[in-house]
């Protein structure tokens, strides 16, 4: 997305919880504004990074 200033609380006014606004650190070490979740939507969470994404977890999770 790409928002003004003046329509940036409005769109954040509407981002349900546990989402948010936060930093995010991208592979080439540079850092931009993206969606986060709190520390509460991942407790206990299987972490999926090792997978490369959503798409290949929910593949790695279907039957043969």
């Amino acid at each position: 997305y790409e928002l003004g200033v003046s329509e940036f609380g409005s769109f954040v006014a509407e981002v349900p919880a546990p989402l948010a606004i936060g930093t995010v650190t991208l592979a080439d070490g540079s850092s931009v504004k993206g969606f986060v979740a709190e520390p509460r939507a991942v407790t206990g969470a299987e972490d999926i990074t090792h997978l490369g994404g959503w798409r290949a977890f929910i593949n790695a999770k279907a039957p043969a």
